[in-house]
C-alpha cells in the first residue's frame, strides 16, 4: 500500500534547509493534526490499524531513520535537528546527549524523575514520555523525537498495533499503560511553555554537539 501523496518524509524539508545553510538547524513544534508516522523500515499493514485511520480520515507518512511507528497529535512537542558530528557511529551516545536537553528543559520547569530507558527513550516512573529516531549519512546526524505533554494517549491504542519488538522495560503493557504525559504525571504545563524552555536549551546546546 502506498503512502498518501503528502510531503515524502516528515521534516524532510529540514534536511534541505541544512544543506542550504551549512550549519546546524532545528525545528520545535506542536503537531496541528493527528498523523501516523512510520520509520524507514515500518510496515503499515503490520504496524497500524489502517481501517481505523481511514474511517477517521487520518493520514500516515514516513520519516527518515529508524525507530517504531508513532502517532503524532496536538499536545505533543516534536524536536527535529540536524548537524554534522565527529563520528559516523556513537548513535546511542548522540541520542542520549540530545535527550538530556529535554531533561534539562523539563527540570527547569520543575519536572523531576525523567530518566533514560530502553535504547533511547525517556520515561517517568517506568512510563515512556519521549521516543526518538536517528538518521545518519556518515557525519550527518538527523535526530527526531516527540515529547508527550498533554495529548490523548487513547489514540495510540486506536491506531497503533502492538509492536513485535518492545524494550525490556515495557513488558507486555498496552500503549495506555506504557506511555504517559506530563499532565498525567501531575504537571500543569502547557505545550507553549515547554516549547519555549526547550528552544532555549536547544539553541544553546546544538552548536556544541560533536
Amino acid at each position: 500500500m502506498n503512502a498518501p501523496a503528502l510531503e515524502p518524509t516528515v521534516n524532510g524539508d529540514l534536511l534541505e534547509e541544512f544543506q542550504r545553510a551549512g550549519r546546524p538547524v532545528s525545528r520545535i513544534y506542536e503537531p496541528t493534526e493527528t498523523c501516523a508516522v512510520l520509520g524507514a523500515g515500518g510496515n503499515p499493514d503490520a504496524d497500524l490499524f489502517l481501517d481505523r485511520l481511514a474511517a477517521d480520515g487520518i493520514s500516515w507518512r514516513r520519516r527518515r531513520g529508524g525507530g517504531g511507528t508513532v502517532i503524532l497529535t496536538p499536545g505533543q512537542i516534536v524536536l527535529a535537528c540536524i548537524t554534522t558530528v565527529d563520528s559516523p557511529f556513537r548513535n546511542k551516545e548522540y541520542a542520549a546527549q540530545i535527550n538530556s536537553w529535554f531533561v534539562e528543559a523539563l527540570a527547569g520547569l520543575g519536572v523531576r524523575g525523567v530518566e533514560p530507558r530502553g535504547i533511547s527513550d525517556l520515561a517517568i516512573k517506568e512510563k515512556k514520555i519521549l521516543g526518538t529516531s536517528i538518521y545518519r549519512t556518515r557525519l550527518l546526524l538527523f535526530y527526531q523525537a516527540s515529547l508527550l505533554v498533554s495529548n490523548d494517549i487513547s489514540l495510540f491504542t486506536r491506531y497503533l498495533a502492538m509492536p513485535l519488538r518492545v524494550p525490556d522495560y515495557r513488558g507486555s503493557r498496552t500503549h495506555e499503560d506504557f506511555c504517559t504525559t506530563l499532565v498525567r504525571e501531575g504537571y500543569s504545563l502547557s505545550v507553549p511553555e515547554v516549547m519555549t524552555t526547550l528552544e532555549e536549551v536547544v539553541h544553546a546546546r546544538l552548536p556544541l554537539l560533536r
